[in-house]
């Protein structure tokens, strides 16, 4: 493919006047009347003296109340960051809200790193509040992305002010956890860079080159500029800036992707270039398996989330703590509380009713913890998940659920599988006339096209078909099911791969197949060959050898029906969702061409491939009361 040097016009660094200005109207339609209560533009020094921007929403009257705060990388400040429901119910009891913005974000000073210094500046910040004359010294964080994952180490590091937090959609800020090795806030996928994602994100949201405030002392200089000026890049806003990133996306090398834009650096330009467990992964905040504590969490996230698969080990790894808490929706990124509905639609996918009482269970749990209210708060699972292909909701008290059990079914074909009307087959036995290996090319110059899926994707779940009609993607179903499956957790793909190139891409999908044919997307994940048996120390594939992979990383609760079919999809590539891989071995960011791959899936005896899955055995039920035990 022909690299493109053509450009947007991005302009540069945009400051908007007036929209602190939408923020003070919008809060006191939430009940923070100019009458009641007084906003604060501040900049916050913390301890090595960078000052962060930050905005104090308290009440007027005398007397010290809850705090809950938002740490943020996106505009500040911006009403969006208090759309949550809890802000008018805590508005309107009288209570304190606090939004600040990441170092080397909005008017923040520093520079900007992934949640970098993210623990130490929310645990001085938590000092400040608890110090005030107006706060009881109880602090909640909520946030969905970004403002969760801002969350997550500083909570199990633990606070004394800290009480509570609400991380949605936190995935991005799991670092190496039991089962997360090397996917360093999502940027990989079994050691792949997910491109098209980070690509969209690091510009506009993590540049390194951009507008500051002046070194003033005068407070009441820099509340007049925060009050009047809001910083921001016009790539968030302009579509012709966001369709030339989309088609510069796919062009190579993919690590001057944003280089191309003519965009200030980012991360992302140092990134790309490194492997999954370089050094330079440690300076994010992430919180990894040496950060043993937790603060009391109610995680929130859905299925078809990019980090869907990291906030379920999230709450593994810490639901020994008390007061831990996981509920999983039928949605994509950030949408849970707006996707519930009664007739809901997950992508192209219907979900039946997904209605559950997320506004009234954060607002209790805010009212135990930092009000001392422990009334407010009725008990309920510790686990909540939605069951997609069933709308119901399945509930337990720790994860994996008690009632699930591993099962397996065998890849097969008669050598044959490629495409939709290939001869693969999903079995729960082997089946000797179904060993002749499958062969499907992998060319990086034609990609198999990433369908639905991504971050922002619209649909996020749609129907695989089209994908599957390439003879570079080998296809293997279940016949109808005579009756139904639920597969509630885990779900890996064990292979018996060989190549003949130094370096490949192995992507599977987890697909469900509808009575009339229509191919749902559930899950995916992937491996680059090169780290088949270790993230931090990739080795050459020696062609013609078979290797054993398993690919880890997908997670789900869904139910397939009777007359439904079980599929998986095996393929070199799933782009540009995923980097393409150029088969030679080297440093695949700087290059331009490759080889086309040609990759072996066997399934006979002695290589036996196949899907493994925490298959589901309680009842199904009707939910009576979604989201309380």
């Amino acid at each position: 493919m022909a690299d493109d040097h053509s450009q947007a016009d991005p302009g540069a660094f945009e400051l908007h006047y007036g929209a602190p200005t939408t923020l003070e109207t919008d809060i006191q339609g939430m009940g923070a009347t100019g009458d009641r209560y007084l906003v604060e533009y501040r900049m916050l020094p913390v301890r090595d003296g960078v000052r962060l921007a930050t905005v104090v929403i308290r009440p007027r009257a005398a007397g010290r109340v809850p705090v809950i705060m938002v740490r943020t990388p996106y505009e500040n400040p911006a009403s969006h960051h208090l759309r949550y429901d809890v802000f008018g119910r805590a508005f309107r009891a009288g209570w304190a809200a606090v939004v600040q913005n990441e170092r080397g974000t909005g008017w923040s000073d520093g520079p900007f790193s992934l949640i970098g210094h993210g623990a130490e500046d929310c645990a001085d910040t938590l000092t400040w509040i608890a110090g005030q004359p107006w706060s009881n010294g109880h602090v909640g964080l909520i946030g969905c992305s970004s403002s969760a994952e801002n969350q997550l180490r500083v909570a199990a590091e633990g606070h004394p002010a800290l009480k509570a937090g609400v991380p949605m959609s936190p995935g991005a800020g799991v670092g190496n956890i039991p089962g997360c090795e090397g996917n360093d806030g999502l940027f990989y996928k079994g050691g792949i860079p997910v491109l098209s994602t980070w690509s969209r994100w690091y510009h506009p949201s993590a540049v390194l080159e951009r507008p500051r405030l002046p070194d003033s002392d005068d407070p009441d200089a820099l509340e007049r500029a925060m009050r009047t000026f809001v910083v921001t890049s016009p790539g968030s806003r302009d579509p012709e800036y966001r369709r030339t990133l989309d088609r510069l996306v796919r062009t190579a090398p993919s690590g001057d992707v944003l280089k191309r834009m003519g965009v200030p650096r980012t991360g992302y330009d140092t990134y790309m270039r490194v492997t999954p467990m370089d050094p330079v992964w440690e300076e994010p905040a992430h919180l990894h398996a040496r950060h043993t504590g937790a603060t009391p969490q109610i995680n929130i996230n859905g299925w078809l989330d990019v980090g869907a698969y990291e906030s379920v080990k999230l709450f593994e790894f810490q639901q020994h703590h008390p007061d831990q808490y996981l509920i999983m929706a039928a949605s994509d990124h950030c949408a849970m509380i707006r996707a519930a509905s009664p007739q809901a639609m997950l992508g192209d996918r219907p979900m039946g009713n997904t209605t559950f009482p997320y506004d009234d269970i954060i607002w209790a749990w805010f009212r135990r913890f930092l009000n001392g209210e422990p009334d407010a708060w009725t008990p309920m699972p510790k686990v909540q998940v939605f069951l997609m292909g069933a709308g119901r909701w399945l509930t337990g008290d720790r994860w994996p659920l008690p009632e699930t059990r591993w099962e397996s079914l065998h890849l097969g074909s008669g050598g044959h599988a490629q495409s939709l009307w290939g001869d693969g087959t999903l079995a729960t036995a082997e089946d000797p006339s179904s060993h002749p290996a499958d062969d499907v090319p992998a060319d990086p110059h034609n990609p198999v096209q990433t369908l639905g899926i991504a971050l922002g994707a619209d649909p996020v779940v749609c129907d695989q078909r089209p994908a599957e009609a390439r003879a570079d993607v080998l296809v293997y179903s279940t016949p109808p099911l005579d009756e139904g499956v639920a597969i509630v957790g885990d779900v890996d793909a064990v292979l018996h791969v060989s190549v003949d190139v130094p370096d490949a891409d192995v992507f599977v999908k987890l697909v469900d197949v509808y009575p009339d044919g229509t191919a749902y997307n559930v899950a995916w994940s992937a491996v680059r060959l090169r780290y088949r048996e270790s993230m931090a120390s990739p080795t050459p594939v020696t062609p013609g050898t078979v290797y054993e992979v398993r690919i880890k990383g997908m997670t789900t609760a869904n139910h397939f029906g009777p007359g439904h079919r079980i599929r998986l999809e095996v393929s070199g590539s799933n782009f540009p969702l995923a980097d393409r891989n150029w088969h030679t071995g080297g440093p695949n960011a700087d290059e331009t061409d490759g080889p086309v791959a040609h990759i072996t899936v066997h399934h006979d005896r002695a290589h036996p491939s196949r899907l493994e899955y925490h298959r589901y055995t309680g009842a199904i039920r009707p939910n009576q009361a979604p989201g309380r035990g």
